[in-house]
Parts: structure tokens; C-alpha cells; sequence
């Protein structure tokens, strides 16, 4: 028996790659928004949980900072950004825009 509801649709290669076109675009978005939140994790630590650390380095300081370490102030703040910052990670391993 034929399911006579069922049409065929027909999409547009020009409305396909607008759509890839678009998708890109908000992908590209979504990673400057990524990198602008990593980018605030050392001010915050400094401003609360490194703040007395951050008072006593004198200016031209170098250091080093990983992920762990910003993952591990104990800032519950940065804690739920990088909540964040993981899903859109997981988002962005699972979008694929079509070249």
C-alpha cells in the first residue's frame, strides 16, 4: 500500500547553498563568541580567586595559564561559562557545513 501523503520536495541547489552559506556564517559567530569568553576567564580569576596573587606580580609578569588551571579557581562563574564553552564545542563537533 502506497502512502499517497507523502510528497517529494524538491529543494533548490541555490537555497541549499544559501543555507550552507548562512550556517557558516553562524558558525563563525559562534566561535568569536567562544574565544571572547575564554578570553575573559584570567581577568575574572584575577579580579576574585587570584586577585591576591594578581596585586603582587609586578607589571611585565609572563605567566603561563592552561585550561585546568583556569577550570580550577573555584570561581563558580567561570565554572558555569565553561559549561557553556563545552556545549558549544559539542555543537560545533556535531553542525557540518557542506562545502
Amino acid at each position: 500500500m502506497v502512502n499517497s501523503n507523502l510528497e517529494a520536495k524538491i529543494i533548490s541547489i541555490k537555497d541549499y547553498a544559501d543555507y550552507n552559506n548562512k550556517l557558516s556564517e553562524v558558525m563563525e559567530h559562534v566561535t568569536a563568541l567562544s574565544d571572547s569568553i575564554y578570553e575573559c576567564f584570567f581577568e575574572l580569576a584575577c579580579l576574585d580567586k587570584w586577585k591576591n596573587w594578581s596585586e603582587s606580580q609586578t607589571i611585565g609578569t609572563s605567566i603561563y595559564v592552561t585550561e585546568d588551571m583556569l577550570r580550577d579557581t573555584g570561581d563558580r562563574n567561570i565554572d558555569m561559562l565553561f559549561e557553556i564553552l563545552d556545549k558549544i564545542a559539542e555543537v560545533k563537533g556535531n553542525i557540518r557545513v557542506c562545502p
